[in-house]
């Protein structure tokens, strides 16, 4: 009876470290760096169109300062 519970609590205990061994998943590590450049790509063109929107308000209505 001990070695019976024995060989079941083995099983199952190599059955739940199976997705250890799985190793990663590349479409959802693939997502998220597709998703993290989009990102970066709209927070430089945010900033972009700030830095623009504050160049014409410094240098006024004709495009010249002064």
């Amino acid at each position: 009876m001990k070695t019976i519970m024995l060989a079941l609590l083995s099983v199952t205990a190599f059955a739940c470290s199976l997705p250890a061994f799985a190793g990663p998943d590349w479409t959802v590590i693939e997502r998220a760096r597709a998703q993290k450049q989009t990102q970066a790509k709209q927070q430089a063109q945010a900033s972009c169109a700030q830095k623009s929107n504050q160049a014409t308000a410094t240098s006024g209505a004709g495009g010249q300062q002064g």
